[in-house]
Order: C-alpha cells, then sequence, then structure tokens
C-alpha cells in the first residue's frame, strides 16, 4: 500500500489558510487610513497590476512565462513546468505624490499581495496551485470645501476595501516532444477556478456651519460582490534557434575575431611598436546555447456575479462632548440584491530565452464599458472604458541552469509597462506608465533554489492638469518563494508493507 507523508505540506495549508482568513481584512484595514490614491474612489478601485515581486519586476509580464522552481500566477498553463513544490508570498510598501492645479498631498501605504502555493505531481505533466490574492484596492479620503449663504460647508469622501479572489488552479501537459536536453515543443493548458469575493464601503459627509439650521449628513453604502469564475491559459514553448545553429555562428564570430586581431598584429608590427604591449580581441568565451521561444494566451471568461448592496443616510449634529448623534434617518436601502457583469480580458505573450536571458512582450485587454451593475440602489458613477496594457520584461542569471556561486545565481530583472487604464475621470481618461528593477537573491545554499524577491516600481498616472491629479508612486516589493531542499520530497512516497 502507498501513502503519501506531506507533514511540510500540512504546514504549508494551514499557513495558507490563515492568511486566507485575514489577507482581505487586511487590505480593508489599510484602506482605512485613507492613504491611498484617489482614483481609488472609481469604479472597483485601482487595479493590482501583479501579484507577484518576479512579475511586477519584469513589468507585470508572465502570459508567456514560466518557471519551474517558482509559481507564475499570470498563466495556469505555466503550472505543469513546475520541478519543486512552491510556496510564496509578498508586500507592496507603496508612496504616493499627488499634485493637481493647485494642491499637493503625499500618502503611503503597505499591501499583503496574497499567498500561494504549488505543487507538481504525474511526473512533471500535471501542476496545481491555490492560493489568494487581491484585484483591486479602495483606500481614500479626500476633503472638500463648499458654501452656503450662512457660511462654509466641509465635504468629506473617504472609502475602502477591494475585490480579492481565492483559487484553485490545474495545469497539464498536453504534447510534449522535448528530449533530455531541453530540445522539441511542448504543448500545456490550464485553468483556475476562482472565487471572487469582496467589498466597497463608501462614506459621503457634508459638515455644515453650526447655528445655521442645517443637519449635517452622513451617508454610508457598502457593495458586496461575490461569485465563481473561470480563467483559462495556453502555452506553446518550441525551439528558435538550435545549439548547433548557435555553434555555427560563435565559430564564424571567432574565425571573425581572430582575422581581426591577426590584421591589427600585423599592423602593430609594421609600425615598429612592442609586441609584448599589443592587446588581443577578445574572444567569445560563453559556450553556445540553444535560443527558444514560448507563445501564451489567458483569458478569464466573463461573468456574472452575485452582489448586494446597503446604504444608509442620516442626518446628525455634535454633542457638547464632540460626538456625532444622529437627529433621524433621512434614507435607507438594505439587502439589495442583483448582479454584476463583468466582461471578457484577455492576453498574449510572446517570449524568447535561453538559460541565462528571458525577453517577454504581452498584451492584455478588457472592454470595461460592458461592466454592468444591476442592483437596484446602486448608481455607478463612474465612466469606465476599455483597459489596455503593453508590457515588456527582462530576466538575466549569470550561472544559467548551474549552480554557481552566489553572485552568479542572482537574477536580474526589469521592465516597462504602459496603461490605458479603465477609468475616464471628469471626462479625461487616465493612462499609466510605470518601469520596474529588481532581483532574486538565492538562500545560500546550492541545494534549494528558494528565493528571496526585491524590487521596486517608478511610475505615474494623470496628467495633473484641468482638474485632475497626478499621480507618482514608488512601490518597494519584498517577497519569497519557498522551495524544498533537492535532497527532501515533500511529497515522497512511502511504501507500508
Amino acid at each position: 500500500m502507498k501513502v503519501y507523508t506531506p507533514y511540510c505540506f500540512i504546514r504549508a495549508i494551514s499557513v495558507l489558510c490563515l492568511l486566507w482568513a485575514i489577507g482581505p481584512h487586511r487590505a480593508q484595514a489599510q484602506g482605512q487610513q485613507g492613504s491611498g490614491t484617489p482614483y481609488s474612489a472609481y469604479g472597483f478601485g485601482t487595479l493590482i497590476n501583479s501579484p507577484q515581486v518576479e512579475q511586477a519586476m519584469m513589468g507585470g509580464t508572465g502570459v508567456a512565462l514560466s518557471d519551474p522552481f517558482a509559481l507564475n500566477l499570470a498563466n495556469p498553463a505555466s503550472y505543469p513546468a513546475l520541478a519543486l513544490t512552491d510556496l510564496q508570498t509578498s508586500v507592496a510598501i507603496r508612496f504616493l505624490r499627488f499634485d493637481s492645479d493647485d494642491r499637493t498631498a503625499k500618502g503611503n501605504r503597505m499591501d499583503l499581495l496574497g499567498l500561494a502555493l504549488a505543487i507538481p505531481f504525474g511526473q512533471g505533466r500535471w501542476g496545481m496551485a491555490l492560493g489568494i490574492t487581491p484585484l483591486s484596492d479602495v483606500g481614500y479620503r479626500i476633503t472638500d470645501q463648499g458654501q452656503v449663504s450662512e457660511g462654509a460647508v466641509t465635504y468629506e469622501y473617504s472609502g475602502n476595501g477591494g475585490l480579492n479572489r481565492g483559487f484553485i488552479g490545474l495545469g497539464r501537459t498536453l504534447w510534449q516532444s522535448n528530449d533530455t536536453l531541453g530540445k522539441g515543443t511542448k504543448v500545456s493548458f490550464g485553468a483556475n477556478f476562482n472565487y471572487l469575493f469582496g467589498s466597497i464601503e463608501e462614506a459621503r459627509k457634508a459638515y455644515y456651519p453650526r447655528g445655521t439650521g442645517y443637519y449635517n449628513t452622513n451617508v454610508v453604502s457598502e457593495l458586496h460582490v461575490y461569485d465563481p469564475m473561470v480563467g483559462i491559459g495556453l502555452q506553446w514553448t518550441s525551439d528558435l534557434l538550435s545549439k548547433a545553429r548557435m555553434q555555427q555562428r560563435r565559430d564564424a564570430r571567432r574565425k571573425h575575431l581572430a582575422a581581426v586581431d591577426q590584421r591589427k598584429e600585423q599592423e602593430w608590427l609594421d609600425q615598429g611598436k612592442d609586441p609584448g604591449k599589443r592587446k588581443t580581441v577578445n574572444m567569445p568565451k560563453a559556450e553556445a546555447e540553444a535560443w527558444r521561444f514560448r507563445f501564451g494566451f489567458t483569458a478569464d471568461l466573463p461573468t456574472n456575479l452575485r452582489a448586494d448592496y446597503d446604504l444608509t443616510a442620516t442626518n446628525f449634529v455634535y454633542t457638547n462632548a464632540g460626538a456625532e448623534a444622529t437627529v433621524d434617518t433621512a434614507h435607507i436601502v438594505g439587502g439589495s440584491v442583483g448582479e454584476v457583469h463583468l466582461p471578457l480580458q484577455a492576453g498574449i505573450g510572446f517570449t524568447v530565452f535561453n538559460s541565462r536571458w528571458t525577453m517577454t512582450a504581452e498584451y492584455r485587454v478588457r472592454d470595461w464599458s460592458q461592466l454592468r451593475v444591476n442592483v437596484e440602489g446602486y448608481d455607478q458613477r463612474s465612466t469606465l472604458r476599455t483597459s489596455s496594457t503593453t508590457a515588456l520584461g527582462f530576466s538575466f542569471r549569470p550561472a544559467g541552469d548551474g549552480n554557481g556561486s552566489f553572485g552568479e545565481r542572482i537574477i536580474y530583472r526589469a521592465g516597462l509597462r504602459y496603461t490605458d487604464d479603465y477609468l475616464v475621470v471628469a471626462g479625461a481618461p487616465l493612462s499609466e506608465f510605470g518601469m520596474s528593477l529588481g532581483f532574486s537573491l538565492p538562500v545560500m545554499m546550492n541545494t534549494t533554489r528558494s528565493r528571496i524577491n526585491f524590487g521596486t516600481e517608478l511610475g505615474e498616472r494623470g496628467t495633473g492638469t484641468g482638474g485632475s491629479v497626478r499621480e507618482r508612486f514608488a512601490a518597494v516589493f519584498i517577497g519569497i518563494s519557498i522551495t524544498p531542499d533537492l535532497r527532501e520530497q515533500w511529497f515522497k512516497k512511502r511504501r507500508i508493507e
């Protein structure tokens, strides 16, 4: 009889369940600080570009990427490429600066970007992943001034919350002709079975001058969204330039450089110079490597999500002790039930890579103008449009697939992205640009591929003219990806006689 001894797996699942429970509440608690972007007051808030440090440092790319030692959440078709169990989590620390025609403000916040666990099985033909990640974030507090005949009125707008997704995904290799050297073609398919949930809480207050006969007003609303949704992905990997072809190019390059060196040597001698002082032409030293390519496709299928909505409008005054005392309730919407139609999202990507270098480009699009919130009493004040992101990513690992020294095992990453945002604010569509840099530090031992990931992203959104706000941001990402020691099998099969 064969049984499993997944002690480490049980511990990992325990941690996952704990963070699953506290993750959404952590996001909401940060939102209450009001230190997020004012643009999160629109739509479903600020969309999370990437919940993983490795992807965020490569411009948010991931559709056409896979890694045998780190989970890629952007495409479930990458799950079968995993060689080892992987547990990962990360946080983002964001520093924000807002500029408009006449105002400047700052904010900062720290957010947990989720937790995920991935498990390969079926002799490399299957991969499974599960976890929780944020999809959007709401966290703002805005004040404004108005006038009535009796004096100034202060308006305060605040919001917190956001959307999250819990998921379990499977990926399978559909067809493979790879040999032991990694050559050939591989086609894999995967699907994520997601449960999207979350709430968006908003409060609008008006404070009138005392003694004017006006009551202060407070309108509090909360929209809850929850239901399953499905995402699918496909990856096709094959040869671009074989090792033999690259070796021919390398040999031709060396032959050309040798001829150049010989010519320069003769010119040096003809000028009567000391042969010992001449610098020879540098020859390529690295071994020739094959180049491969990977095409990726992803889609989050359109779906109708259940939703409910509550709203309470009250009038209040301040007591002598400074506390708010409700005078009456002006309006209530309680337990209004409906649905939210979420449109299709699609992405394509293309990657060229060898054991050291990875270069990838991708394009993602979703027509948010097709979003429909059919809930009685809910007013979708935001104007939405088609959102698209174009991104480029690069990575370099000096040691390639080998171990090498500590410095040679560091993975260096960089990326660029440009996004046509889904929001239209004050009649002006938003756009966002970001550039990122980072690196993945290996754990000191050569017998594990665990990594500690660091990076930063700089960018801006909006223009800051015509009454709009220009948001400049700097984000610091810290994450960890834990794999077992290469000598240890977390899911080792044992035979009991």
